[in-house]
Parts: C-alpha cells; structure tokens; sequence
C-alpha cells in the first residue's frame, strides 16, 4: 500500500529513542538529548525577541470595532517593563509595605487578552507569580464558589487583576479578603481599585536589564490550577526553568514545522498550559500570535471561522472536540478549505484523544484541497509536567501521543499484556504542588518520576519508533459489581471514534451495576452530514435512525472475544448540554467524567432502570 504524502513532513528530525527495560518489565523511554543553551527566563527570551524582531506584531487582537490591535516585540518589552516597574515600586519601603508579609503574588480573573498578556510578562520579570483562573471560576452558579474560594485561600494572592471587574463585581466582592489590591480597566465598579492605565504606564526600573538577568529560575514563574477532576484543584508551581527547558526539546522537535516563527492563530485559555504552550511557541520563535475571541461552541465557532479565512495560520491546535466541528464546516464550505489548507503546516490537539474518523475526515479533505496530508502531533502531557512533553514527529496515518520530547525520561510500568502507566522525569517537571507536600509526595515515585495516572500502551511494540497511543486514566476504571475490571478512559475514546461524527462525547456509566452503560451528547452538525437528518438534539434524541445508527456501531466495534467490560449493552441521548458553569466541562471542551456522573445521577438511574429515552443495544 502507497504511503500518503504529508505536507512539510521533511522539516521534523529523524526519530532516534533510546529503550530499556528492566527485569521485572519495566521500560525506561527518552529520545536523543538536545545540545542548547536553556534561557534563565521566559521574560530574558521575550528581552531576545524585542531586540531582535523590533516592531513585528507579537500579540494582536480584534478591538470593539473588529479590527486587528497589535502589539509589537519591541513594544510589548516597553510596557512589560512598565509594569514590573510598578510591582517593584510596590515592594519599595517608600510604598509602606511591612517586609514580613506575605509573598507577592498574582491571581489574574480575566480571559486572553493583550492587557493579560502584558500583565503576565511584566509580572514575570519583577519575578511576581501569577495563577491565571478559568472565567468560569467567577461565574459559577449557585453563588458559592468554592473551587475559586480554596484558589484564594490557598494562593493568598496580594493583587488581583479583573481587566473588566463589572461583571464580577459581586463574586470578588464575596471571596476576597478586604487587604487586596485590585487592578481594572474599570476603576468606577471597585472603590479604590488601581487603573490598569496607571499600572501599563508606570515607570521602569532604572536598570530594566539588570532586574532581568537577576531573575532566579527555579523561583515561581507561575502557579497553575489542575483539572480539579476527583475533588478541588491543586496549585501546581511552575518555573521558569520548566518552561525554558520543556521549550528547548520541544523546539528542536516543532520549530521548523509548525511555523511558531511566522503567525499563530489561538483561542485556547492561558488558565490552562496548553493555552499558555501555543502562546510560548510564539514567543520563543518569534512569530504572531492572534488571539481568537471565538470557541468550539456551536454560538462562537463561527468567529474562529472567520479568523481562521483571514489569518491563515501555518499552526493550528485545538480540541478534538472543536476538530469534529472544523470538518463539519470545512465540508460544506470550498473557500474556507482552500484558505485553511493553503499554508497550514502542522495541527495539534489535545485535552483528549482525537477519534480517528474525524482524523480521516480532516485528512480526506486536505488531500483533495491540497494534493497532500497535513502533519499532526499532540500536546500529551499535564500541567505537573509544564505542558505538552510527548509528540509525533513522523508521518503517520495513526492518532496517537508519540514520544518524549527530547529531555523528557518516560518510566513506563506493565499493567498488562499491552498497557503501561506512564511516569516522566525531567526539568520540566514540577517542583511539587503549593503548601501541598502530602499531595506532592503522592505524585512522586522513589525514583522521582511525576506519576502521571493515565495509561499508554504502544502501536506496535517490536517497532517502537511508531510511538504510543493514549490508553485510559486510571482514574476512570472501575468495577461492575460482577468484580469484572472496566477501563473507562479507553472505552469512551474507543465509542467516540466508532460513532462519530454523531456522537461528540460519552459519560462512561456502569459502577455499582452489573453491565456498562452510557450517557451520550450528539452533534446535529454530524446527524446532517452521516445521515441526512436536520433537527435540534431533542428532535434527533428520539430519531430511530439516530438511534439505530448509534446502536449498530456499538455492535460493530465490538471485537469478537468482548467480555462484560467493553461490552456496552444500553444508552441514552443526552439532551442537556454538559454545563461549564458547574464545571462538566473544562476550559479545553473536554468531559469531567466523575463530576459530570455526581451532577447527573438521575440520568444514570434512569439508564438502569431502562426509563425514557434508554436504547437496549443487544
């Protein structure tokens, strides 16, 4: 069979791993080491990048009249500089600050913008952490708060940055202790606020330079939040070492391909590393990075659209969940497949795995947009280990995480015939969580290497330069009450590709009842597309050939030795869609299973009791 032709497939390095294993299986994992110098500091790259690129676009947005505003290299160092200005103006005695209180640190409630970009170099470079928070976090219903209630109490930041404070005003008024600094573009909405105008436009320091080089790298660049999946999050500390090192890998590996150099189209949040990966790839390549304003919902997609015409990014990263979405407008509009093909080099996804359907789908459409396949790679990894530190950097008609970037050592120890939980070790790897030593040394096997909690198994173990693919977290198995194991993770990634494009995601149901069950949402977009069918998800819920075409997938996907734990045997069709408020799906469009099966516990109940809208498979 012909290989497919992958588009710029000659710019990634050849693949070269180093693989051992020790005698009781265990495989210890890593690719060839990269001989480059590591920056001291993310604020000494962006110093490199203004002196060298002057007035390039660094940062852009659309402005309120839809407009593109720029910031340059050159410009973003001024105003990076103005702002550690006044953070250190802060600490000075003169401001009146007793030298025994509490550390300086950030917590940004705001979205992407060029004010929060600015706001974060700057920071960085008066060596002040920030701890960016999901928007969701401040919009919480019910009015309690309480993932952002423990963020506070555990970060104790000293300053807030609310860029348009209005809407929010009464949330920060309930969880903030009364001895912070707020700073807002909209000092009208909080009494004694500091204007963000008087912020960007302080002084610098006498010797901006000196107060860079200075920075310590292993001190806190940021703190994190984690998916806070199986209870609150946890502050993962984050340094600039971290980040400065996971970049020199990543770069040897990416750089040429992903054209990170030239211009960047990105609407994933910098409250989450793979935002703030994308957004870094810039910077330490020199590109422009546009910030999306739109998101894989059906309501704002139609931004990213518009975006994605005009910007034509050579890089293009997302959830597999706003992938689905993509081919479903590509498919039905020529102009916007030639202008989205016509210079993309490289995709990336992550947050999950990406079903291979819709892998297919994209790549079909390429080939006949642009005679040729277009690379992707993923973003595996977590926040504990900065971002991203496995990928693909071959050709490959295969949907997996590849390997280790270079600097990345991956532990990978048996669970059985085929599967291994993965554990990394490297300098991009947390120091541990804040005021958490407990959960820290948790995390921590005795070897040092961050147990990362999901499984990999790999896509042919005698050729294991094809690299591995994502096999389930281990959070998410579980036992029927028959004592028969069911791997969760991998069972809902296994129906999402089986029954795409018109299931878009799966709870995975079953704990404490004999047989597996599940809870599914469907994409109208697909139902049209796979079937013919047109109609809202609750029209289509109680649609036959909806159903039917659900029903016999499943049946299809089953392999021939299927016990009861990858054995499906009824659904339902979601009609609610999973609600961000309450935190059932993250930033990145992604499921939280567990919560997600506390909130909907009667839609589970129902399913076993074979109520309303239940589908017997067999």
């Amino acid at each position: 069979m012909t290989q497919p032709r992958f588009r710029a497939a000659e710019l990634f390095p050849k693949v070269s791993i180093d693989l051992r294993e020790r005698p009781d299986g265990t495989l210890l994992l890593s690719s060839d080491p990269v001989a480059a110098t590591v920056p001291r500091s993310v604020a000494a790259v962006l110093v490199a990048r203004a002196a060298e690129l002057g007035e390039k676009t660094f940062l852009a947005a659309r402005d309120a009249d839809g407009e593109w505003e720029r910031i340059s290299y050159a410009r973003a160092r001024e105003l990076a500089d103005r702002v550690a200005g006044w953070f250190v103006a802060r600490r000075a005695p003169a401001a009146g600050r007793e030298e025994s209180q509490r550390p300086e640190r950030v917590l940004i409630v705001t979205g992407n913008s060029l004010a929060h970009g600015i706001l974060m170099y700057g920071a960085g470079a008066a060596s002040v952490p920030i701890c960016p928070v999901s928007a969701q976090y401040a919009l919480a219903k019910g009015g309690e708060f309480t993932r952002l209630r423990h963020v506070i109490d555990t970060l104790r930041p000293t300053v807030v940055f609310a860029e348009v404070v209005g809407p929010i005003v009464e949330t920060l008024r309930a969880v903030l202790p009364e001895d912070i600094t707020l700073i807002c573009t909209d000092p009208q909405n909080w009494p004694g606020s500091v204007p963000w105008a008087e912020v960007v436009g302080h002084e610098p320091v006498a010797d901006p330079d000196a107060m860079i080089a200075a920075i310590d790298p292993e001190q806190p660049l940021r703190y994190m939040l984690t998916s806070g999946s199986t209870g609150l999050p946890k502050i993962v500390i984050q340094t600039n070492r971290m980040w400065c090192s996971l970049f020199v890998g990543a770069n040897a590996v990416l750089a040429e391909v992903s054209g990170w150099g030239v211009r960047t189209l990105d609407w994933m949040p910098w409250s989450h590393v793979a935002g703030v990966s994308v957004l870094t790839g810039a910077l330490v390549n020199g590109g422009s990075f546009y910030l999306d304003e739109g998101r894989p919902t059906p309501e704002l997609f139609g931004a990213t659209l518009r975006n994605i015409a005009e910007i034509q990014p050579l890089f293009f990263a997302n959830v597999p969940f706003a992938f689905a979405m993509l081919c479903d407008a590509l498919e039905g509009d020529a102009h916007l497949r030639e202008r989205f093909f016509e210079h993309l080099q490289l995709c990336l996804f992550g947050g999950a795995g990406l079903p291979q359907p819709v892998y297919d789908r994209f790549q079909a459409m390429a080939e006949a947009t642009i005679g040729e396949r277009v690379m992707f790679t993923t973003g595996y990894g977590s926040t504990e280990t900065t971002a991203g530190v496995m990928s693909v950097s071959w050709p490959t008609t295969q949907v997996g995480v590849g390997l280790p970037l270079p600097g990345i050592e991956a532990k990978l120890v048996p669970l059985d015939e085929e599967r291994y939980e993965v554990r990394f070790r490297s300098e991009s790897v947390m120091p541990g969580y804040l005021d958490n030593p407990e959960g820290s040394a948790r995390v921590f096997d005795e070897e040092g290497f961050y147990r990362s909690g999901d499984a990999l198994a790999f896509v042919d173990r005698s050729a294991p330069e094809q690299g591995m693919v994502f096999a389930g977290r281990l959070a998410e198995e579980f036992k029927l009450n028959t004592g028969t194991f069911v791997a969760g993770g991998r069972l809902r990634a296994d129906l999402v590709a089986q029954t795409s494009p018109v299931v878009v995601d799966a709870v995975i149901c079953g704990e404490g009842y004999d047989e597996v069950g599940v809870l599914l949402w469907i994409n109208p977009a697909g139902c049209a597309a796979e079937l013919g069918i047109e109609g809202s998800v609750a029209t289509l819920a109680a649609e036959q050939r909806v159903t039917d075409f659900i029903r016999q997938r499943i049946r299809d996907g089953r392999g021939a030795d299927a016990g009861s734990a990858g054995r499906i045997t009824r659904f339902a069709i979601l009609t609610e869609a999973p609600d961000a408020d309450a935190g059932e799906v993250s930033d990145k469009a992604t499921i939280n299973q567990s919560l997600t099966l506390k909130r909907r516990r009667a839609d589970v109940e129902n399913l076993y009791a074979g109520g309303t809208g239940v589908v017997l498979v067999d």
